[in-house]
């Protein structure tokens, strides 16, 4: 008769002889079991010790990088709080102390722009010296009296024979400060004005050639220099002078009506004139 083959199933071992019967047997294949055991227990601790490495690598990867994140974020306020500080500290410049403002084109030159505090009062003036301290604080390309490049100076209209605009600005100071001027005391006064506007739309002369003033009628940060030969008389007196032009000035601001433009409601530069400021 033949025999089956055994299945693949371990004997019942017996608490007595069969367990010596067969320890001769067992002994060996424990030996060899424990030893494996041993050697996997031994691989794995390894590579928990590289996986544990990798990640403390990373963790301090990361922790660098948040590091080297936190220290730009504190120099950035701390350029934001020295900026502050500026204008309202004992850094604070005296607007009377302050001829004017010279602005650096390297695309058409040098223009000097002397404040006019007497048509425009002192916070117009006070807010052109506090952008250029606030740009001298946050970058390190110059100082107040060799050229700072402020976040938003630059040029982006010109009307030919009449004006070139732009805007003043860095991103710390605001322009909400600036008061528009007062109302040329020849002109009648106006009545029924509106609580926002008392002087119903009255806030400087009528504008001759290099007269500067803020754009719109408004208090800034946009500005505009003016270049028609006579007074342009249909502004009325709707802008805040706070600046005038010399003659060289005038020629250097009249080179960018021959810059490229595009036509749309205004004539707008097809590259926008980025300038440096400084007080002198």
């Amino acid at each position: 008769m033949k025999r089956s083959s055994a299945p693949n199933i371990s004997a019942p071992l017996s608490r007595s002889g069969a367990r010596r019967k067969t320890s001769s047997f067992i002994n060996p294949i424990c030996v060899a079991a424990t030893i494996s055991v041993l050697i996997l227990i031994s691989l794995g601790g390894t590579l928990l010790f590289f996986a544990s490495s990798g990640n403390n690598s990373n963790l301090d990867s990361h922790v660098n990088n948040n590091e080297g994140e936190s220290q730009q974020q504190q120099s950035s306020q701390l350029r934001r709080q020295q900026s502050a500080d500026i204008i309202s500290g004992e850094e604070k410049r005296d607007p009377t102390n302050t001829q004017g403002l010279l602005i650096r084109a390297d695309q058409i030159g040098d223009i000097r722009i002397a404040f006019r505090p007497d048509l425009a009062g002192p916070s117009s003036i006070q807010y052109v010296i506090d952008v250029v301290e606030a740009a001298s604080v946050a970058s390190s390309d110059g100082d107040i009296q060799n050229g700072v490049t402020c976040s938003r100076c630059n040029f982006y209209r010109a009307e030919p024979k009449l004006l070139l605009q732009g805007v003043i600005a860095q991103h710390s100071i605001s322009s909400n400060s600036v008061s528009l001027g007062p109302c040329p005391e020849k002109q009648p006064p106006k009545s029924n004005c509106p609580e926002h506007d008392p002087n119903c739309g009255c806030h400087g002369p009528i504008m001759t050639k290099g007269m500067v003033g803020w754009a719109g009628g408004g208090e800034g940060p946009d500005f505009f220099l003016n270049t028609f030969d006579k007074p342009v008389d249909w502004w009325e007196h709707q802008h805040t002078v706070w600046g005038e032009l010399d003659e060289e000035s005038i020629r250097v601001v009249e080179s960018a009506y021959d810059l490229p433009a595009h036509k749309t409601s205004m004539r707008m530069l097809d590259k926008p004139i980025e300038f440096s400021i400084e007080l002198f």
